[in-house]
């Protein structure tokens, strides 16, 4: 039986606040890396008013790729509320940061608040009209042990 794939810490921490537009890279245990762009800064998700969403791409190189070409349709998870623990705790590493014309992302954000069973936009507003191929992420704040969690739980 293979070893299971985990994302592994470089402790590279890094104190600066994502912001829209940032690539940052995360490595896993076979040496590949993985690549991810918060997609939307500074959002509000109830009490927690510096959340950001995230996009985690299933595109996995053996070298660092600085010119990784991003495509949202390339997604590894749904989008992630997020904080900058994954950041503040070594995971993931900034390298680049595009502007918001050379961003691929979705035109709307959804979010399934799994206890209400009903699904918001990145407004907080509640919808029931979902533009088609959309994926629909948690509308919740995943930390980094839970960011980490999901990542390592798909690829295993």
């Amino acid at each position: 039986m293979a070893d299971k794939l985990t994302v592994i810490s470089r402790n590279e921490k890094q104190k600066k606040w994502p912001k829209e537009g940032d690539v940052f890279y995360f490595q896993l245990s076979d040496g590949r890396f993985g690549y991810g762009m918060v997609s939307l800064g500074k959002m509000d998700v109830g009490p927690f008013k510096n959340a950001i969403v995230i996009y985690i791409y299933d595109n996995f190189m053996l070298s660092l790729d600085e010119n990784i070409a991003l495509n949202k349709e390339d997604l590894l998870l749904p989008p992630i509320i997020t904080d900058a623990s994954c950041w503040k705790n070594g995971y993931f590493v900034t390298f680049k940061n595009l502007d918001s014309n050379s961003m691929d992302i979705y035109p709307e954000h959804y979010f399934k608040n799994p206890i209400r069973n009903k699904v918001y936009d990145h407004h907080g507003t509640v919808t029931n009209v979902l533009i088609d191929n959309i994926p629909v992420g948690e509308e919740s704040i995943q930390f980094h042990k839970s960011v980490i969690k999901s990542i390592e739980h798909i690829l295993n």
